[in-house]
């Protein structure tokens, strides 16, 4: 089951951040159980918790990096359509859904934590130390925890936790800003200029408030861009490069590669790498 289904437990010291940023085939839980993180998703900016947890879609750009110096522990799950099968046949295939693209974030109150923290341990007992009947008993957790959690947010809502710092904020603005006009001639410049910065200042800022260089971030979003014009349509390579911001096909070739692991064509030919 490790091909649809993997689960880490880690602790980290002091001032670490992700090395790159993650845009993957698989949907994402991450559960901070102490400490604390800001985690950039898509294009807006979080400050997380004890107990809160993130529902991050297939394919979205994000990145967690530091707040403080203090260590924090957190469990990731990461899983593909397979591994909730029944969840997305059913009647709350929409709930389901819209857990990960709408409404991200949620906090889990400290009366719930320990239902939640027990079902994600099991799932790391059993991946960890399993025999012929683990791949049913994750599945189990995991089915139990998708509908809880649908649950949770139906009678108690979720609560929002966007980071409210003046220049996070900003920066959720240029990430917007380079989210609609990615195809685009973007220059450090022109961002710049849109949020009334100089750019050596937006470039510093841009990074140390979404873990991005903003080269980085424009590239991820338009080889996410492009990853749903070659499954979508029957445009050319040349073509979806040309419209998603690259001048030098080849150029995306080796950016596509990079970020995805294999080529435009083998990614549009080959489902098992969406």
């Amino acid at each position: 089951m490790s091909k649809i289904f993997e689960i880490s437990k880690k602790r980290h010291e002091p001032y670490f951040n992700m090395k790159s940023a993650h845009l993957h085939p698989m949907y994402e839980i991450y559960y901070l159980m102490n400490g604390t993180r800001k985690i950039f998703l898509d294009d807006s900016i979080y400050i997380l918790g004890k107990g809160d947890m993130v529902f991050i879609p297939m394919n979205t750009i994000h990145k967690t990096s530091y707040i403080n110096d203090k260590s924090h522990e957190r469990i990731v799950i990461t899983f593909s359509d397979k591994a909730v099968p029944d969840i997305k046949s059913s009647s709350s295939q929409i709930s389901f859904k819209n857990i990960f693209r709408f409404d991200p974030v949620t906090h889990i109150s400290s009366t719930h934590r320990d239902h939640i923290e027990g079902l994600l341990n099991r799932m790391l007992s059993e991946y960890e130390q399993g025999d012929d009947y683990s791949d049913i008993n994750i599945k189990n957790c995991l089915q139990e925890l998708m509908i809880f959690l649908i649950r949770y947010k139906r009678r108690w809502g979720s609560e929002q936790i966007q980071s409210t710092e003046m220049t996070d904020t900003v920066m959720q603005e240029a990430a917007r800003y380079i989210r609609n006009n990615y195809m685009e001639d973007l220059s450090l410049e022109n961002i710049a200029a849109h949020v009334n910065m100089s750019p050596s200042y937006f470039s510093k800022k841009f990074k140390s408030s979404t873990g991005f260089g903003y080269i980085e971030y424009l590239i991820n979003v338009r080889i996410q861009e492009a990853s749903d014009m070659l499954l979508e349509t029957n445009e050319s390579v040349n073509a979806i490069a040309l419209k998603c911001g690259f001048n030098d096909s080849n150029y995306f070739g080796s950016a596509f590669k990079k970020i995805k692991g294999v080529s435009p064509l083998k990614y549009r030919k080959n489902s098992k790498y969406i």
